[in-house]
Parts: structure tokens; sequence; C-alpha cells
């Protein structure tokens, strides 16, 4: 897996150095995600977490870009029964590989793929203020180390650089280790900056 993620981010370097009109850049904002599946059927609402990373711009043509990136962001769901809060945090790594369409206007839209892998997990339980938080290799131990999911959204260029979108993430692979279809979904908001 870390072999994977090494040369993904070589070719990824490698394409930069040769493209022209590269632009880089920042982003991040919050999170909304929950756990499709047969976890998403007991109750599983969506959870509010973040994410941040950064982002190349390489021009294919006028209109059409591909925008990889690389991005921390929280991802989970939670959940009530008898009076009692279960909060599933897990932290993944993840790689969007985006084609961007930007057409006339400030308007443009994103689809592609996006490979992910898990950096650390906590369960939080609890009633009130009277919580406890389980995490390390524990809580890691409940899933997977991998996860893959199609990505499709819009966004808006705000001018000076800055942009705005909104994606949502429809993970394909089962992420549980203790059953078979448990899947990552979530929205992004996000705030840009290129430079």
């Amino acid at each position: 897996m870390r072999n994977v993620l090494l040369v993904l981010i070589a070719f990824l370097f490698t394409f930069s150095l040769q493209a022209q009109d590269l632009n880089f850049g920042l982003r991040g904002g919050p999170s909304f995600t929950t756990l499709g599946g047969e976890e998403g059927g007991d109750g599983s609402k969506f959870k509010v977490g973040f994410h941040i990373g950064g982002y190349i711009n390489l021009p294919l043509s006028e209109t059409l870009q591909f925008e990889p990136g690389i991005q921390f962001a929280t991802k989970g769901a939670k959940g009530t029964e008898a009076g009692t809060t279960t909060s599933i945090r897990n932290g993944y790594l993840d790689i969007p590989l985006l084609l961007k369409y930007q057409g006339a206007g400030n308007l443009f839209i994103l689809a592609g793929a996006q490979p992910s892998f898990l950096m650390s997990s906590a369960l939080i339980v609890g009633n009130g203020d009277n919580k406890v938080t389980v995490d390390g290799k524990d809580t890691r131990d409940l899933w997977k180390g991998t996860d893959f999911a199609a990505v499709v959204g819009f966004g808006f260029n705000l001018g000076s650089q800055m942009n705005i979108q909104t994606t949502y993430e429809h993970g394909f692979a089962n992420v549980s280790e203790f059953s078979d279809t448990v899947f990552n979904r979530g929205f992004k908001l996000s705030i840009g900056k290129s430079f």
C-alpha cells in the first residue's frame, strides 16, 4: 500500500514537471459523511468532519483539466440507541483524481475516482458530557486499510485565484473487516486557493 502511494506521488510529480500552465493550490473545509450498506441501515446519521490538502491543476485543453490532489479527511458516522451516542471517526489520506470541465463563465464540473488509505480510527461512545474515546490499533483493526470511491461535483471560480466547490463521494469498496457491505458516503464543501 505504501509503495503504491509512493509510485503515484512520483508519477504526479514527474508529470507536473513536464506540464505547462501548471497551477498548485490548497483546499479545505467541512465534510459530511456516513456509512452505507449494513451500517447505513441501522440508524447511522451524517457526521461532520473536515478535510484539508492540496491539488495540481493540469490543463488538457481549453475547457478540460486534470486535477489530482492529496487530502487528509475525517470520515465516519454517528448513531444513537437507548440514549447512548456512538460516533465513528476514521482519518483517511484521500487521493482525488479528477477531470474538471470549465465551460463559459465561472462554473465548473468535476468527476473522477478517489483511492483512499486509512490513517487513523477512533470510536467515541457516550451520553451527554460523559464520553469515552477508544483509538489506536484496537479500533483501526475494525476497518480495511484502503477505500475506493467515485467522485462527482461542481464549483465556482470566485476570482483572485479563489474557488468554492462541493463534491459527493460514493464508496465502492467495503471498508469493514467484519461485514461485506459497509461503504463510505459523503459530501465535501471546499474553499480553494490556486497559486
